[in-house]
């Protein structure tokens, strides 16, 4: 990730410690995850707590890089404001 906007300049790290809230959002979308995983293993069959867990682990493992950008660009745009009018030059 860049330190700075290659347009703005606004820093993607305002503070230390700024996205330690991220994980509050990364933890909702692996809610989302485990929930969706249990109902789709729920329709599908009966499965065990083995079988749920190595599905659920393995889709969390998948898609870390995913959440962790996800809920690091949500955390930012709750407190900075996205102005489409900035043009890059």
């Amino acid at each position: 990730m860049h330190d700075k906007c290659t347009c703005c300049h606004q820093p993607f790290e305002p503070e230390p410690g700024y996205y330690y809230g991220a994980m509050f959002i990364s933890y909702a979308f692996n809610a989302a995850y485990f929930f969706t995983m249990w109902v789709a293993l729920s329709l599908f069959g009966e499965f065990g707590t083995l079988e749920f867990s190595i599905a659920l682990i393995s889709i969390a493992a998948i898609l870390f890089p995913l959440t962790f950008r996800w809920s690091r660009v949500l955390w930012l745009n709750i407190f900075v404001r996205y102005d489409s009018r900035v043009k890059c030059s």
